[in-house]
């Protein structure tokens, strides 16, 4: 019988990620996992989580990723719309997992 796994919030937790996983593996071709969003922010190492969960993507067929509020926010930000709530509830931090530090101009 096919299963479900529904995982929302990782907030940039590479590690809590990877332990989850290895809870609820093995991951059948037949099940479904959707991740609810939220996946940066907050915790050192969104671009490892974004990067797993892509990996993720690619051996399983049935994986549904959907856009949380912080990956939103992000795309406001990222458009120059509105800078200080995504920095104020951890972009900073997804900013740097990608190596980019807020406030720097990217040309020396």
């Amino acid at each position: 019988m096919a299963k479900t796994f529904v995982i929302g919030d990782i907030h940039g937790c590479h590690q809590a990620l990877i332990e989850l996983w290895q809870k609820i593996s093995p991951i059948a071709k037949e099940d479904t996992v959707v991740f609810l969003g939220d996946y940066i922010d907050r915790g050192p190492d969104s671009r490892q989580v974004i990067d797993e969960i892509f990996s993720i993507k690619k051996r399983l067929p049935r994986v549904i990723t959907l856009m949380g509020n912080h990956e939103q926010m992000l795309l406001t930000f990222l458009e120059g719309k509105e800078e200080t709530p995504f920095l104020e509830v951890g972009g900073a931090e997804t900013l740097a997992s990608y190596g980019i530090i807020p406030g720097e101009s990217a040309v020396p």
